[in-house]
């Protein structure tokens, strides 16, 4: 009996000392075709930490590895279906399905595919929410983007996303995708949103809004900034995974953005939040969203008319706005700002523009030309002063403003 007691004794410390020395998992998510790494638990993506390329998982952890449309592949066994539960052993190693499988050895068939699904919850007057993400299954869906779409003017009212504090350990694509376009969403009598943005179009729809010859490059002009670009609402370059980069390039996400707005002021709001998250070391919860619609003159009345991408007869859809949102919003210690840019480098008279009192001048993280017209005169309000002309924005618990 003592001889027992001894043995089990033995093995108990050999068990402890093992499971005290085996190494975490440690590996790069970034590699070639690499499967997505989602929480089994919530079904969301799991990041690297801050300041750090790799991500590193306890041993006896579990993880999912997910294929979206596609097959998990591993080490060449392409029997397994778009997502699989695996267990951190140590340094690159897993438990799936039984056997030992390497992390550099798994991949998938091919790149995951976004989609745009509209759903029947409302967010707003007319109004609905949508998600941008990507299928698991027959009922799981790993969801990256919410949309809250306006299903009469055909047009995002705003999205939402989670801003992790890895993002400056950010991934490149190697190639940027097209915009995609979910038909679901649109009724264009036959034509497609990606049309409607060709630069020969926007311009023959916006100079018969305005009473001007199809031709007329008074305002939409050739090999120059001023055009209505496809303005990502959440950016592009939100997201560290090239997959999920991809899933921001779809037309729900997007509204005519004119270029030099686009290309100066709005892209320093959308970096300066990201560096924000970056040398603050936190995660923000990010709404960006649109509000009214952009004017210019009309040619014979010069009365404000206001332009829109699609225009058939009295029907009008896909509206250029007047203003840009960006709700950015610190959930621990609940601080929130709202940057707004206003899009239209025609306007003389930004007064009108300003919905809210600025407190931009509180705030020492904004890099923009906050004044320059043609860059998109730039200003910052606080939620709450914000919401009251805004209505549809979200009504969230505010401590103070995010500094």
């Amino acid at each position: 009996m003592a001889c027992f007691r001894y043995l089990s004794t033995s093995l108990f410390l050999l068990t402890v000392l093992w499971e005290a020395s085996a190494q975490d998992c440690q590996i790069n998510p970034f590699q070639e075709n690499a499967p997505l790494l989602v929480h089994p638990e919530n079904t969301t993506i799991i990041y690297p930490d801050h300041g750090n390329k790799y991500i590193t998982l306890k041993a006896g952890q579990s993880v999912k590895f997910a294929c979206p449309q596609s097959r998990v592949n591993l080490g060449g066994d392409k029997s397994i279906p778009n997502q699989v539960t695996a267990v951190c052993v140590s340094d690159t190693q897993f438990k799936v399905n039984g056997a030992t499988a390497d992390w550099n050895s798994v991949s998938c068939d091919s790149e995951p595919v976004p989609t745009g699904r509209l759903s029947s919850s409302s967010c707003a007057k007319n109004a609905r929410l949508g998600d941008i993400g990507f299928p698991l299954g027959a009922d799981e869906f790993l969801k990256i983007i919410t949309i809250c779409f306006d299903t009469v003017q055909q047009t995002a009212l705003y999205s939402y996303y989670d801003l992790t504090r890895a993002i400056g350990s950010r991934g490149k694509s190697p190639r940027r995708p097209q915009f995609a376009e979910d038909r679901a969403f649109y009724k264009l009598n036959g034509r497609t949103v990606n049309q409607l943005y060709l630069r020969k179009t926007q311009r023959k729809t916006v100079n018969e809004l305005l009473g001007l010859d199809d031709y007329d490059t008074r305002y939409i002009k050739n090999g120059e900034l001023y055009f209505l670009a496809r303005g990502h609402l959440t950016a592009y370059a939100d997201f560290i995974y090239p997959a999920l980069q991809k899933a921001t390039c779809r037309y729900i996400n997007a509204a005519p953005q004119w270029q030099t707005f686009n290309g100066y002021n709005w892209e320093r709001a959308e970096s300066d939040t990201r560096n924000f998250a970056d040398s603050r070391n936190v995660d923000l919860k990010v709404w960006t969203g649109t509000y009214g619609v952009t004017t210019l003159p009309s040619e014979e009345t010069d009365e404000d008319i206001k332009l829109y991408l699609y225009s058939s007869g009295s029907e009008r859809g896909i509206p250029v706005p007047a203003i840009y949102w960006k709700l950015v919003y610190e959930p621990i210690t609940k601080r929130a700002i709202v940057l707004i840019g206003v899009n239209n480098p025609y306007e003389t008279e930004f007064s009108k523009y300003v919905i809210c009192p600025d407190v931009s001048r509180n705030v020492d993280w904004l890099d923009w030309r906050a004044t320059d017209l043609k860059d998109g005169y730039s200003y910052a309000c606080t939620l709450s002063t914000f919401r009251k002309v805004v209505t549809y924005a979200p009504n969230l618990q505010v401590t103070g403003l995010l500094e």
